[in-house]
């Protein structure tokens, strides 16, 4: 069975697509360092990095290619910061989700939020990495979790 595969990388937002009738993680994880420099492949949502051998019985995966190990993740709210380390293939969504529950944001208010790096107007889809988005220098970013843009019509 095919194994459709979506790669996001450190420092892009730039998506590569592949369809492999054999998904190798090893020979994948070799073509990658060779065209980006030395990294991991981390499984979309997951912290530790993909083992060569590991076995993936699914039609289509998101992973993320990343020599950072840990991003260091500050959101800021209301005065308040929630700090943490998140592997570089972790969604917005998810980061999102946990900074509402760490700082006890109501259902209803964390509904109207969107996350928006800081210093920036860019507010990412929640689909992406966090490791496209941080410096990949410093392995780390810093998001003001702000009110979303309303349309009224």
């Amino acid at each position: 069975m095919p194994t459709d595969i979506f790669i996001k990388r450190s420092g892009s937002l730039e998506v590569q697509h592949r369809t492999l009738e054999t998904l190798d993680l090893a020979a994948l994880q070799k073509e990658l360092d060779k065209a980006f420099g030395a990294g991991s492949l981390y499984l979309e949502d997951e912290n530790e990095p993909l083992s060569p051998g590991r076995h993936i019985d699914a039609p289509t995966i998101f992973v993320h290619h990343s020599h950072c190990k840990r991003i260091e993740v500050t959101v800021r709210y209301a005065g308040r910061n929630f700090e943490h380390k998140f592997g570089p293939g972790t969604t917005l969504k998810t980061i999102k989700r946990r900074t509402e529950k760490r700082l006890d944001i109501d259902a209803a208010d964390a509904a109207e939020l969107s996350l928006q790096i800081a210093g920036t107007n860019d507010r990412p889809d929640e689909a992406t990495h966090v490791g496209s988005v941080a410096d990949p220098t410093t392995c780390s970013v810093v998001f003001d979790l702000i009110p979303s843009d309303r349309i009224n019509g």
